[in-house]
């Protein structure tokens, strides 16, 4: 079989690459996610071969990854619709060459994952355990693709024995006009996402909110309560464990998951084992709390007054904060939490929202429960004469 691919320079990298593992760094629009499902499908071709495409979600992998795979082949003409199982999301070529699409939602089904090539796409999303487990388990090649906004505490900026490649929107000749100029504009218009999005750079958060430190493990100490946000098709409902000692909190991701339903959230949280421990939630879902509580489980509402996300940093800004290393969800958010600007980059007194799922979690255990007024609920001082 010949066929002609128009590709970009990622798929010579994976070509000349010289280590097993290979991690791909792209600006937005570098086209590299295509690129190297393009070199995928030649080795499937050439080769009888077990391949295996990795994103964190379902959803993600059929908007992304396999909407260009699907793409890939019809332009190539040799899509076969009879060759795809589309509940298990397998494709098997004529070769006998095989593409399976997962996602790492249930960390249990990792074990199971065998194959001879794997590629996680956005694999920032990944923790490093669900790495790990894919890792083991495959015998060749391991392509490594994200955006240059992951934290220096991520576990991809902390391997070793790896070949790195940076990509930007210049490497894709492909790329229509109109995408060009609004990539170039960031220049004058945003200089930290034109390093990032354009230059294709790692940027310092100057404008972080928090800072914090990474532990391996949470020592022995008084669990505070947890904290939970709601989320379904957009973002994801998420619990965090607060845990303090003295002056320092010691915090833990539990939840961050989305598409999950009331019965899906309850066996979530079935399985966690946290008993009658507090779990204080967003007010704004009373029916959701309400049922998550008729289940067993010691939620509450919190209470949301004037300038409460102020008040909320404020309570946690009294604190260290420690954060477990396998927490991947929230060392992304706190380090990505910063300062909103206004047009003229001047630093307003609120925070950027969107990346805050965990952190709005966080909130809610520091309103209820660590705040001044609420750790001396109860107390009084009595003076006698």
């Amino acid at each position: 079989m010949n066929i002609t691919i128009d590709t970009t320079i990622t798929f010579d990298n994976l070509i000349e690459a010289s280590k097993r593992v290979t991690q791909h760094i792209g600006g937005t629009r570098s086209g590299k996610t295509y690129a190297i499902l393009q070199w995928l499908i030649v080795r499937a071709l050439q080769e009888t071969l077990d391949i295996t495409v990795v994103r964190r979600t379902v959803p993600s992998l059929k908007r992304s990854v396999i909407k260009d795979f699907k793409d890939i082949l019809t332009n190539l003409e040799i899509w076969e619709t009879a060759s795809y199982n589309i509940s298990d999301r397998h494709y098997t070529f004529g070769n006998g060459s095989t593409l399976s699409f997962i996602n790492t939602d249930d960390p249990e089904k990792l074990r199971g994952v065998k194959s001879d090539v794997l590629f996680i796409d956005e694999a920032s999303e990944i923790d490093e355990e669900s790495y790990f487990q894919l890792s083991i388990r495959c015998t060749g090649n391991i392509v490594l693709a994200y955006n240059p906004t992951v934290s220096p505490y991520h576990w991809l900026r902390q391997q070793e024995d790896v070949e790195r490649f940076t990509t930007t929107y210049i490497d894709n000749p492909y790329l229509p006009q109109e995408m060009v100029k609004a990539i170039e504009d960031l220049e004058h218009k945003n200089p930290k996402y034109w390093a990032i999005y354009g230059r294709g750079e790692f940027a310092a958060n100057d404008r972080a909110i928090f800072t914090f430190q990474i532990v391996d493990e949470i020592p022995v100490c008084e669990l505070v309560a947890l904290g939970m946000d709601f989320g379904f098709s957009n973002d994801p409902t998420a619990v965090v464990a607060v845990h303090k000692q003295g002056d320092m909190l010691y915090l833990r991701e539990l939840m961050y998951d989305k598409g999950l339903v009331t019965k899906d959230i309850i066996n979530k949280l079935d399985r966690l084992n946290i008993n009658n421990t507090e779990i204080w939630a967003d007010s704004a879902e009373p029916r959701l709390i309400e049922e998550i509580y008729r289940s067993g489980f010691n939620v509450k509402p919190v209470k949301k007054g004037p300038d409460s996300i102020k008040f909320g940093i404020g309570v946690l800004q009294n604190y260290g904060i420690c954060v477990e290393r396998s927490s991947q969800n929230l060392i992304n958010e706190l380090y990505a939490y910063e300062w909103a600007t206004d047009k003229y980059g001047i630093q307003l007194d609120k925070p950027q929202g969107g990346l805050d799922h965990l952190i709005d979690s966080l909130r809610y255990v520091a309103m209820s429960r660590l705040s001044i007024k609420q750790m001396n609920k109860g107390k009084y001082n009595l003076t006698f004469k």
